[in-house]
């Protein structure tokens, strides 16, 4: 029974470690809610398409962390269910290699998320470079909101 509540354990720090931080600008975090924030009206210069990895975190995929719990994991459970005597070892073995692969190729793709660099120049003159989730599309020469508090800047209608 400690056995198996002990690898739920480790399946679900890996899944949970693998998620990403928003940059949204539709998402707040607790620290941010109820804060003042200062709003400027700003013109989009240029935008681009990024791709936006997180990389903060233990259980990151560039730590590798992910990798080496899949492959204790199926180790595990490949010696435990596949295979008899002198065989498990050589099933342990197969099965945590798989399963290290397939845990790290997750958290590569789990970690990674469409995201938008936009320029804005402030009416002042001033140019800003922000990059968030691709939650919203903009366009050259439109007008946002270039929104600056605690959690950085904002970009928004």
């Amino acid at each position: 029974m400690i056995k198996r509540f002990f690898l739920l354990f480790l399946c679900c720090a890996v899944f949970t470690g693998c998620a990403a931080q928003p940059t949204s600008p539709n998402t707040y975090r607790a620290t941010e809610a109820l804060r003042t924030s200062s709003a400027e009206a700003v013109t989009v210069v240029r935008v681009r398409p990024v791709t936006i990895v997180d990389r903060d975190g233990i259980m990151s995929a560039h730590t590798g962390v992910p990798g080496v719990l899949g492959a204790v994991v199926g180790a595990v459970l490949g010696a435990r269910i596949i295979g008899d005597g002198n065989g498990r070892y050589l099933a342990g073995a197969l099965s945590g290699t798989v399963s290290a692969v397939i845990a790290q190729t997750a958290a590569n793709q789990l970690s990674r998320r469409d995201g938008v660099e936009a320029i804005v120049r402030s009416d002042s003159g001033r140019q800003v470079v922000v990059t968030q989730d691709a939650d919203q599309q903009f366009v050259s020469g439109e007008r946002l909101f270039l929104v600056s508090g605690a959690g950085g800047y904002r970009l928004t209608r």
